[in-house]
């Protein structure tokens, strides 16, 4: 008798999955062996258990289960990919083809014709199936690495800002992690309270296994799952920095974007994020000081041969009182700056309250540059200015 075909559901609602597996397990000839959510953490479980089919939930907001069926579908993967709608929509049924399922159909169908559209589906992508070859160990998600070689630029408050308008923007899973020890503010500029920190991640029996390493993360309101550094000071030197850079390449495979708030400089911590991160944002700001050590890094990170093509530059609170202007500020530091962000009180009047601005006063300034920068990075359609970024090599996201 042949063995069964394994099958992975991909819905965020416990109650539809328990349904879906009852009626496909009663047939023998399927077996659902596990469920997952939306965003990278899917990829990381079809190649953790490797299933002849992948269904996927298609619901509102579209954005999450269309750019979960593009990364399921990604390069020649062994499974079939079939979405799952609740009633038929010719938009969404072309727009969920077109991300790369194989099939869609419908979640009221009865057991006996949702397992015979399975296994048609299935034996259809047989060809490709035999075919397929690729790395199962690869993170699907983006490291993005915030750094700065002084300090006072608006390094966390950027960092974290762009995690929350990143899950506000794109409906994104996104993860952040302060690595700015022994005195990162990430937990309380979130005003959140972690009962584990990124020491706690450290063993390898942690970073190895995917679902005791996600239960370490605080997820907030705002939708970010925070993995917050230290509170204790003392306990900062116990952070391996050899260990930096595989525990972020795993939260990757959770994530579709982790967001890095380095510490102060270029030392050990900073370089392993800086080595797997895909983008590298440098801040800095319209001050002597910080363009003296800002230009001494650029020309440092040259000379270590760092790839041009995922450092970016943000000028941070242009136009504040400094008497260096913008066009001052680039002739200063002989490199393009990629973005711009407003000098706004309203940053610090939100901090103050443990919120982030972007939440807090969406309309201020430095709230709709930092949602610019955020629907940039996830792809979004942006009116004032080209989406397309020199970092980016996946293709664009399909958005609802």
């Amino acid at each position: 008798m042949a063995e069964p075909l394994k099958i992975l559901i991909v819905d965020p609602h416990p109650d539809a999955v328990a349904n879906l597996r009852r009626a496909l397990n009663s047939f023998g000839t399927l077996e659902v062996v596990g469920d997952a959510g939306f965003g990278p953490v899917a990829s990381t479980w079809a190649h953790t258990l490797d299933p002849a089919i992948v269904m996927v939930s298609v619901e509102e907001p579209l954005t999450r289960s269309l750019t979960t069926i593009q990364a399921l579908t990604r390069g020649n993967p062994r499974w079939t990919v079939v979405g799952l709608v609740n009633q038929f929509d010719r938009e969404v049924f072309r727009r969920t083809v077109l991300a790369g399922a194989r099939d869609v159909l419908l979640r009221n169908s009865s057991s006996s014709d949702l397992h015979d559209s399975l296994v048609q589906a299935h034996n259809a992508d047989a060809l490709r199936i035999a075919a397929s070859a690729h790395d199962p160990t690869a993170p699907t998600g983006s490291i993005i690495a915030v750094f700065g070689v002084k300090g006072g630029v608006g390094k966390t408050t950027l960092a974290t800002n762009l995690a929350v308008a990143l899950a506000q923007e794109s409906s994104a899973s996104v993860a952040l992690v302060d690595l700015d020890v022994p005195f990162g503010d990430v937990a309380l500029m979130l005003d959140i309270h972690p009962e584990h920190d990124i020491l706690d991640a450290q063993p390898d029996a942690v970073i190895d296994d995917l679902e005791r390493l996600q239960k370490l993360l605080v997820r907030t309101p705002h939708g970010v799952h925070v993995l917050a550094a230290p509170l204790a000071p003392d306990d900062a030197g116990a952070l391996d920095s050899g260990r930096v850079g595989r525990l972020l390449s795993r939260l990757a495979a959770l994530h579709q974007f982790v967001l890095v708030d380095t510490p102060v400089g270029l030392n050990e911590l900073t370089a392993a994020a800086l080595d797997v991160a895909e983008l590298a944002m440098l801040v800095t700001t319209p001050e002597i000081a910080a363009l003296r050590r800002t230009h001494a890094c650029l020309r440092l990170l040259q000379g270590l041969e760092f790839s041009t093509s995922k450092l970016q530059l943000v000028l941070n609170r242009v136009e504040s009182k400094t008497r260096v202007s913008a066009s001052e500020a680039v002739e200063a530091l002989g490199h393009p700056i990629t973005w711009r962000v407003a000098n706004d009180y309203a940053a610090m009047q939100a901090s103050a309250l443990g919120r982030p601005v972007v939440q807090a006063q969406p309309g201020a300034r430095i709230s709709k540059d930092i949602q610019l920068i955020a629907r940039q990075l996830a792809g979004a359609p942006v009116a004032s200015r080209g989406s397309w970024l020199p970092w980016r090599r996946r293709p664009a996201l399909v958005t609802a």
